[in-house]
Order: structure tokens, then C-alpha cells, then sequence
């Protein structure tokens, strides 16, 4: 995929190129440079909306990848305190149930009120023992209710998070769009005589050409700079090390962000556009040259989580993962071919490593 830098620079190189006469200079007459060059801008102005749209469209999904990257994580955490929390409701009831039991029950607080010296310490000691009872009754039942509720609440987040998980490939895909698009619009400027590229009309076209190329690399990095890492499944965890592991000088938080980044770890493995599988997002050819058996059951399968885990290691190895911050870099690019991908597959396994 080209990256935005890249886009930017190949537009401007098209039109520098185009510059250069596609013929003798006195071949073409004025009357006919200012024809090519405004039939040049209307081609492009036709074509803007196509752009506009594609724009928004790539923009938007760059922005909710950066955000089910956030979502993602923080619902892990707050899914996995409503868990703790409605495990400390029941350690709690079962403490005041065991106290209870332990002090002979309400029996034996009822007990308590024949030995009162009087009539009247005896109502005030049945309405204490009352009091007791009811407030222990009371918050047994909304220790239940709270439990149930934080158990809910885990189940709701864990069904958000798999409804919002938009993955690297959709980004892809967006960009792919765009990308050609932009292209399109360069090629028709590049077609023109020196002499009408050098006309108003022709060279407004190319400025907003580079403005609106320039525009797309500037959004891709205010999106990026969103995303936030809070934490990784604990369930995956020991893969991403163990796959790490493997490879010298390898950052496990590498791993796992391209984990999170590929699919929500494992949320979302529908093939993408480009024929990408599993939970790592494996191309099936690269997978068969790379993919190694993480689990120990002598297959290397695409789609299970270990072997996909341990296969991105063993990619990320072999194009120099493990030799310093700039083959990381390079590695992280071989797995996806775009700028913003690195920066926030590196912000983000930053942010991990950063963690206890």
C-alpha cells in the first residue's frame, strides 16, 4: 500500500515529470494550451466530489481504527474491575454470612434480649437486634444486585468492543481508494504541455492536488495520535512474550500491538479486501513461507491464535525485528506498507512496554 508520504511525494513527482514537453514546443498554439489546460481542471473538478468522499471515507475509518484501538482495551479493563468488583459484593456477603454464623446466628441475637434487666432494655435490645438484621438482610441483597449488574455490564462491554473493532485492513482499503483516485487526477495534469501546465488554470489543478495530497498526511497523523493503549487480554499475553522471545532484541509489545492493530486481538479475523486471514492478518503466500506451529500440535494454521502470534514474530525476525529501532521500524513496514501503520504500531507498543 502507498503511504501518505509517499502519495505525496509521487503526486509531486508526476507533475514535475509532466512538466517536461510531450512534444515540440511549437506544436501546440496558446489557443490550444488553454483549452487542454482548462479541460484538464474541469476533469479534475469533476472528479473532487469522487475525492471529497473518498477522503471523508478514509479519514473516518482512520479515526475508528484509532478508536476501537482505545475501546478495545479500556472495555478489557473496565470488563475485567466489574468482574473484581462483583467478586469483592460476594467475598463480602459470604464474610457477613460466616460473622453471623459464627456469632450464633440471629438466634442468638434474639437470645441476647433475655438477659435484659428490664422491660425496657428488652424493646431497646429487640429493636437493635432488629436494626442488625435488617441492615445485614438489606445489604446481602444489594450485594447480589450489584454483583449481577457488574456481571451484566461485563458481558455488555465485551459485546461493544466485538461491535466496534475496525481493523488496519479496512484502513487499507480506504486509502487504496483514495490513493488511486489521486493518481487519476495527477496523471491528467501529467498529460499536459509544458506550455498549458504553465497556464493559471493547469496550475491552481496542481495546487490543489498537492494541498488536498498534503491534507491526507497531516489527518493520518492527528488520527494516530489518538489512539491510546490501556492493556493487553491477559489470556494473550503470554503469547505475545513467548513469541517475542524467539526473536532476539524483539519488543513483545511490538507483537502485540500489530495484534491489536490487525484484528482487536482476535476480534475481528474476517478476510479483508486484499485477502488477508486471521487473527495476525496473514496474506496466505506469506503465511506459507512464514507461518510456524506456535502450539506444538505439529500444524501451522492461519487462524489459530498461537501460531498466527508466533508467525508474526518469526516475519517481524526475519526483516530485522530484533536489530535496533530502525530495522524495527523497517520490519513493522514490511508487514504493512504505510507510514501511519508504523507510527501507531510503535506508539502503541511504546505504551505497552511503559506498563507494569
Amino acid at each position: 500500500m502507498i503511504s501518505p508520504r509517499r502519495l505525496v511525494l509521487g503526486l509531486v513527482c508526476l507533475l514535475l515529470l509532466g512538466s517536461l514537453p510531450v512534444g515540440p514546443a511549437h506544436a501546440e498554439s496558446a489557443a490550444q494550451a488553454q483549452r487542454a489546460a482548462r479541460q484538464a481542471a474541469a476533469e479534475l473538478a469533476a472528479l473532487q466530489p469522487r475525492v471529497d468522499r473518498a477522503r471523508r471515507a478514509y479519514e473516518t475509518t482512520l479515526g475508528q481504527l484509532a478508536n476501537s484501538v482505545t475501546t478495545s482495551v479500556t472495555a478489557d479493563v473496565e470488563a475485567d474491575a466489574a468482574l473484581r468488583l462483583a467478586a469483592g459484593h460476594r467475598r463480602a456477603f459470604n464474610g457477613r454470612v460466616r460473622a453471623l454464623y459464627m456469632s450464633g446466628g440471629s438466634a442468638a441475637l434474639f437470645a441476647s434480649v433475655l438477659d435484659a434487666s428490664s422491660a425496657t432494655d428488652a424493646l431497646r435490645r429487640v429493636a437493635y437486634v432488629q436494626r442488625i438484621v435488617q441492615v445485614g438482610s438489606v445489604a446481602a441483597a444489594e450485594s447480589r444486585t450489584a454483583s449481577t449488574a457488574l456481571t451484566v455490564r461485563a458481558a455488555e462491554l465485551e459485546t461493544d468492543v466485538e461491535a466496534v473493532v475496525v481493523t488496519a485492513s479496512e484502513v487499507a482499503r480506504r486509502h487504496a481508494e483514495l490513493a488511486a483516485l489521486l493518481a487519476e487526477a495527477a496523471a491528467t495534469l501529467s498529460q499536459l504541455s509544458a506550455r498549458a501546465k504553465s497556464l493559471a488554470a493547469a496550475e491552481a489543478a496542481a495546487a490543489r492536488l498537492r494541498a488536498l495530497a498534503a491534507e491526507v498526511e497531516r489527518t493520518a497523523a492527528a488520527r494516530v495520535a489518538s489512539a491510546r493503549a490501556v492493556a493487553v487480554p491477559g489470556s494473550l499475553h503470554s503469547l505475545y512474550v513467548a513469541a517475542a522471545r524467539t526473536c532476539k532484541g524483539l519488543p513483545w509489545s511490538v507483537v502485540a500491538a500489530i495484534g491489536q492493530v490487525e484484528s482487536g486481538h482476535g476480534r475481528n479475523t474476517a478476510m479483508s479486501y486484499a485477502g488477508a486471514q486471521g487473527p495476525m492478518q496473514f496474506m496466505p503466500a506469506t503465511f506459507a513461507a512464514y507461518g510456524v506451529d506456535g502450539d506444538g500440535d505439529g500444524v501451522a494454521d492461519i487462524h489459530n491464535q498461537a501460531d498466527a502470534i508466533f508467525s508474526a514474530a518469526h516475519y517481524l525476525c526475519a526483516n530485522g525485528g530484533g536489530r535496533g529501532p530502525g530495522s524495527l521500524a523497517r520490519a513493522i513496514w514490511h508487514y504493512n506498507h504505510a507510514d501511519w501503520y508504523v507510527t501507531l504500531v510503535l506508539k502503541i507498543a511504546g505504551q505497552l512496554a511503559a506498563k507494569p
